[in-house]
C-alpha cells in the first residue's frame, strides 16, 4: 500500500535521510539505494513523495521502498553509468536500462 509524504531531511554524503508522511505518522527512513533504483542520486527538501514501506535488513525497522517521487521534481537526477552485476542489485538492472534510456535516446 503505498504513502504520500514530504521530504524532511536528506544527507547525500551519508546516503539517507527521512520522510515526514501525509497522515502524521513517525517519519519514515530512506536509503540512498532506493533512490538509484528509481533514477535518483538525493533528495531536495521538500520533495512530494510517494513510498511503500519495507524493513531494513540492517536494523529490522521500517523503510521507505519502491519510491515515486512527485511533481514537481526538485531533486537531482542520478548521472548514468555502467550496470555491474556483480556489485549491483539485479532487481535494480530495469532502472538503470530506463534511466540510460532516457539519458542518451534523447531526441
Amino acid at each position: 500500500m503505498s504513502t504520500n509524504g514530504k521530504v524532511k531531511f536528506y544527507s547525500d554524503a551519508r546516503g539517507f535521510g527521512f520522510i515526514a508522511p501525509d497522515d502524521g505518522g513517525a517519519d519514515v527512513f530512506v536509503h540512498a539505494t532506493q533512490l538509484t533504483r528509481v533514477g535518483y542520486s538525493g533528495l531536495a527538501e521538500g520533495q512530494l513523495i510517494r513510498y511503500e514501506i519495507g524493513t531494513n535488513d540492517r536494523s529490522n525497522k521500517p523503510m521507505a521502498i519502491r519510491l515515486e517521487l512527485l511533481e514537481p521534481i526538485i531533486s537531482p537526477a542520478a548521472t548514468p553509468r555502467a550496470f555491474h552485476a556483480a556489485m549491483d542489485d539485479l532487481d535494480a538492472a530495469t532502472a538503470h536500462m530506463e534511466l540510460a534510456r532516457q539519458t542518451f535516446m534523447r531526441r
